[in-house]
């Protein structure tokens, strides 16, 4: 954490000044003039970058959709009311794929290269997250035939089909590598575990879990997705989490947006859950966005990019589906008993729990309902929630305009414009549906 400032101050300047020429861009390398880098020096960048995408743009663009949130002002007040335009996705494409995905790739060449094995599996994992991300905000995407550089400036779309089944491969890989010896090189510069390799395979079973959940909606094998759960994130001290700080420069992605744009607020339709169901967490994540004072987007606030907490609702859900609400229970239980400690309401966990709305009077009664309902609270403003509510269409929304709510993001105007084989904004609309949402 002693170089956060500096790594934090480049990547925030990449962000904002990233080139909009996808993921065939510059990747900090002049070719007339080569610099050496190695991993220790790639990893850190790249893991700010996608905690400072994931708790920005992905977090507020879903955040709309799934209501956590709602837009105010300026170009949110127009997103608010599903108007978000290709050009708006430009920022968001470009430091995915010419930022994270191609800077990551770099460090796994590096790696194997050196034969780091751990930096090799570290990266592999964090291809398979930013991929997942990926292709569960878009669908199909290049992969397949993308970071060619100038070999290949139009690659093709895979089908998402085919690109979980990447996923799934690169989490084996990941696991593989981790599980190896280090070979003397242990890993520095990682922000999310310290190097820690046993870390790194719960969160590479977790992010399989969270997959394997993603596609149980299509082919209903949540008995998949609960073997990998049980092999996963075992407590909050296991959360994968990007920690941001105190000082002006390192501030958190949502404390910086609110203190220089506050373009969004408190959802309305989030809010009222919360004090319908007389929600003591409405202190915390029910506050209007001020900043500072804000209980929950303070400057220090870390990204959270897989979670225990995830993790118990996932148990519930699928226990749901391939044994009973009895056997659920305890798992939706821990679930609203983690995130209580997440908002540090533990003491007032019992007096919630006494609420029959919340908890059914035997664990037998328990509903899907309930499960999903305080997992959408739990999760406030994290992305994975509007996989969540596609999946199950729980909580019920009602559209801000119009009759339905989008259920994906319209690909970046830069790659309609650079890629012949991105699909047609008449084709493939914010209302599309991406195929394992069924």
């Amino acid at each position: 954490m002693n170089n956060l400032k500096l790594i934090f101050s480049f990547v925030i300047g990449v962000i904002f000044l990233s080139s909009c020429k996808s993921y065939f861009g510059d990747i900090n390398t002049d070719p007339d003039n080569p610099t050496t880098v190695t991993p220790n020096v790639v990893l850190p960048q790249t893991e700010l970058r996608l905690a400072y995408t994931l708790g920005g743009d992905v977090s507020r663009f879903t955040g709309i959709n799934t209501q956590h949130v709602d837009g105010i002002g300026r170009q949110f007040a127009v997103i608010g009311k599903y108007g978000i335009q290709p050009t708006d996705i430009d920022n968001l494409w470009s430091n995915i794929y010419s930022g994270v995905l191609m800077d990551n790739r770099q460090m796994i060449t590096l790696s194997n290269d050196g034969g780091f094995n751990h930096y090799v599996g570290i990266g592999k994992a964090i291809e398979a997250y930013t991929l997942m991300l990926a292709t569960d905000l878009w669908g199909d995407l290049p992969y397949s035939e993308a970071f060619q550089g100038v070999e290949l400036l139009q690659p093709k779309f895979d089908s998402q089909e085919d690109i979980y089944r990447d996923v799934f491969t690169l989490i084996d890989e990941a696991k593989a590598a981790l599980a190896k010896d280090d070979g003397g090189n242990p890993v520095s510069g990682d922000l999310i575990y310290g190097g820690d390799a046993s870390k790194w395979l719960l969160f590479c079973n977790a992010l399989e879990a969270r997959g394997k959940l993603h596609l149980a909606t299509k082919n209903g094998d949540y008995a998949a997705a609960l073997a990998a759960a049980n092999l996963a994130l075992e407590s909050s001290a296991d959360d994968a989490l990007v920690h941001f700080g105190t000082a002006s420069t390192e501030n958190s992605p949502w404390y910086q947006y609110i203190e220089q744009r506050d373009d969004c607020e408190i959802g309305s339709f989030y809010k009222s859950l919360l004090t319908g169901l007389n929600d003591p967490r409405d202190a915390v994540y029910g506050v209007d966005h001020t900043v500072p004072g804000h209980p929950f987007f303070t400057p220090d606030q870390p990204v959270t990019l897989i979670s225990a907490t995830e993790m118990a609702f996932i148990k519930a859900e699928c226990l749901m589906h391939t044994a009973t609400p009895a056997e659920a229970y305890p798992f939706y239980i821990e679930g609203i008993t983690l995130s209580f400690a997440e908002a540090g309401l533990s003491d007032q966990l019992a007096s919630y729990l006494g609420n029959a709305t919340v908890n059914p009077a035997a664990p037998a009664d328990l509903t899907m309902e309930q499960i999903m309902t305080q997992k959408y609270i739990a999760l406030y403003t994290q992305p994975e929630v509007f996989n969540d509510w596609r999946r199950t269409n729980i909580p019920a929304l009602s559209p801000i305009v119009g009759d339905k709510v989008p259920t994906r993001l319209p690909y970046a105007q830069s790659e309609i414009l650079s890629n012949d084989n991105t699909p047609s904004p008449a084709d493939v609309t914010i209302f599309s549906k991406v195929w394992w949402d069924q």
